[in-house]
């Protein structure tokens, strides 16, 4: 979490429990926060797509969803924004002006969040070794739950995905089976993965959208950043953050 930063979270109008939960570690960090309601396959806004499509509805939904909580950002006039799903945490609230000043100065996607554990043991590796912050997003760093995103990097989602305010237009998307939300918001952005574990699934939480990912990635994905998150721990001061959660 971030203290002064706006937190935009989403999270689903039937998921009543992982809201409250979501609340409480919000209010706890102290945090500015508003909710975000997830966009449902039932409820998904006209998509222009290419054929043939072979993703799924839940997962133009997700995207959906956090193309939603993007527009919020901008229409709040927020010149730099977290976008959270509500599943993911962090073990500390961070200083947002130093970590901001630490990134690379064309950003407009900070990713913050990597749920495959051998990508979060390689990323932990480039700081551990050589003290590198921050490293060019890759298609092998899943996971859309936790970034930072630039006013500059809101501007260029929507006017590519949602030009008429409305409707999400896909059509421009040359990338078969990749209509998912990590891919669709760093790809098409100047983005740049956290080497540092920032963040974490809570892993008493099952997926919505892929509950068969929980062994596969969620859970290894949190045991991984927190053996780095450790190491890192154990050398000094974890970097930027001002107070535990």
């Amino acid at each position: 979490m971030f203290d002064q930063l706006m937190h935009f979270w989403i999270n689903r109008a039937a998921d009543t429990q992982r809201r409250a939960l979501a609340q409480d570690f919000l209010a706890r960090a102290g945090v500015a926060n508003t909710r975000v309601e997830a966009v449902t396959p039932e409820t998904l806004p006209q998509v222009h797509l290419r054929t043939p499509f072979v993703n799924s509805r839940a997962e133009l939904a997700i995207f959906s969803s956090h193309l939603r909580a993007v527009g919020e950002a901008w229409r709040s006039g927020s010149a730099a924004a977290l976008i959270l799903e509500d599943d993911v945490r962090s073990h500390h609230v961070f200083d947002s002006a130093a970590l901001l000043a630490a990134a690379p100065p064309d950003w407009e996607i900070l990713q913050l969040h990597v749920s495959h554990a051998p990508v979060i043991r390689e990323l932990g590796e480039l700081y551990l070794r050589h003290g590198i912050l921050w490293h060019e997003w890759e298609p092998s760093c899943y996971s859309a739950g936790a970034y930072l995103v630039s006013r500059a990097g809101m501007e260029r989602l929507l006017a590519r995905y949602c030009p008429d305010g409305v409707s999400v237009d896909l059509t421009g998307v040359h990338a078969y089976g990749k209509l998912v939300a990590d891919h669709l918001l760093y790809r098409r952005s100047i983005c740049y993965t956290a080497t540092l574990p920032f963040f974490f699934n809570d892993v008493a939480l099952a997926s919505t959208h892929a509950p068969q990912r929980d062994a596969t990635h969620h859970r290894p994905g949190a045991a991984g950043a927190d053996e780095v998150r450790r190491q890192i721990a154990a050398r000094a001061a974890y970097p930027f953050a001002l107070r535990p959660l």
